[in-house]
């Protein structure tokens, strides 16, 4: 690395992201951080703190006067400075990123500005404070949250309906539309519906590249008939109702399927679901895990599982595809790019007896699941490297920095 001699100072980059813990969003966001250190460039990160979890950070309509907004202030994602911002009337969605003063105040003290984020809401501090910004996104609005809408409370489904869910429309619109973003897609998939959303092109697809040096095959931990699927698995979205109802079809053609279940920090959510299905001895749950972890539980599986209704591409399965895993999904959006019938695994329908006969014809027949993992390996050595993710986001960033007048800031990598 070489600093070019016009760089008295090091540059500042605001990453507008959701909370930075576990997931998808959380691993895309650890990359940009990384990706901007390479050029001596120092992210913060910041992000709505959902009212649920932190509701002192936030004012509802019913606290009005009471008392202001307040903000979080930590170290995430192992090192970087993270604000947790609180919102005015976090009830209605479209309140949650609004750049309010603390906002306008973190933007002001960076250079640059990006999202990272599941969809482009993120952007909102940046659009209406006319900040240009790179985004990184991952899903539409809609597909993001439509299975959580059948989880709300008959009044909350009636504000969203009424309020939430038109303002949001437009707002999503709005942002994709904005003369200040540049918009980076995650998948294919997700590149096309924004594109449908906004009539207008997407800059870039821009894949979550796969650490190779971290998940990588190894023959010898493989255990048949263990299945997994990593993410927020209570999630409904990822509609794991379909894989445990799968497995109850294999358990009864009397094959001992084992299920592995990473990724949700409350497993309890899910209990009375296993013991309904008379699994709870045949499913193991874990919370997040760091890389290295997850890459020693990957290697273990014989298939990888997506039963999601909807996905802007599924991170953890390419992680899977590293170690040779191959991959059984439904027809669900992001991971119809890379899973291939008959190279890398294969697609189904939603019903539990298709899902379950993709299982059965793929881990049963050893000759088949050889050729799937190297298809897999293949697959991410030729699509999902390091380097290409690099060139893509190196572009835009300079073009970035050109657009705010301080490309001659930037180091060179």
């Amino acid at each position: 690395m070489t600093q070019s001699s016009h760089s008295p100072v090091q540059l500042k980059a605001l990453i507008s992201t959701i909370e930075p813990i576990d997931g998808g969003v959380p691993s895309m966001t650890k990359w940009i951080c990384k990706l901007l250190e390479e050029r001596n460039i120092l992210p913060t990160l910041a992000w709505y703190a959902p009212w649920r979890n932190y509701p002192k950070l936030s004012v509802p309509v019913t606290q009005i006067g009471r008392h202001k907004a307040g903000v979080l202030e930590q170290r995430l994602l192992n090192k970087y400075p993270s604000y947790g911002l609180g919102a005015w009337y976090p009830e209605f969605e479209f309140t949650h990123y609004w750049p309010g003063r603390r906002w306008k105040q973190l933007v002001d003290q960076s250079q640059l500005h990006i999202v990272v984020s599941g969809n482009t809401l993120a952007a909102t501090p940046f659009v209406y404070s006319g900040t240009p910004f790179i985004s990184w996104i991952a899903t539409p609005w809609e597909a993001d949250r439509k299975d959580r809408i059948l989880t709300f409370s008959k009044k909350r489904r009636m504000l969203d309906s009424v309020i939430n869910k038109p303002i949001l429309l437009h707002l999503e619109k709005e942002i994709l539309r904005s003369p200040y973003g540049t918009v980076l897609a995650l998948s294919r998939y997700t590149s096309k519906e924004l594109e449908k959303i906004s009539s207008q092109k997407v800059q870039e697809v821009m894949l979550m590249p796969v650490d190779t040096k971290v998940f990588f095959r190894d023959v010898t931990r493989v255990r048949r008939w263990r299945v997994g699927f990593s993410g927020r698995y209570a999630d409904p979205r990822k509609n794991i109702d379909l894989l445990l109802k799968a497995g109850q079809i294999i358990l009864k053609k009397g094959i001992e399927v084992e299920i592995v279940l990473v990724g949700d920090k409350d497993s309890k959510r899910i209990e009375d679901k296993l013991i309904d299905y008379g699994l709870n001895e045949h499913v193991t749950c874990y919370q997040h895990m760091n890389p290295q972890e997850l890459s020693t539980l990957l290697q273990t599986l014989d298939l990888f599982v997506i039963p999601s209704h909807q996905e802007g591409l599924c991170i953890s399965a390419l992680e899977a595809m590293a170690c040779g895993v191959p991959i059984v999904s439904t027809r669900c959006g992001g991971p119809e790019e890379y899973v291939v019938p008959f190279e890398t695994g294969t697609l189904v329908g939603h019903s539990p007896e298709s899902l379950a006969a993709a299982i059965m014809e793929i881990a049963s027949n050893r000759e088949l699941r050889t050729k799937l993992s190297d298809g897999c390996c293949s697959w991410i050595q030729e699509n999902a490297s390091q380097e290409s993710s690099r060139q893509i986001f190196s572009k835009h960033l300079l073009g970035l920095a050109r657009r705010n007048g301080i490309e001659h800031l930037l180091w060179s990598k």
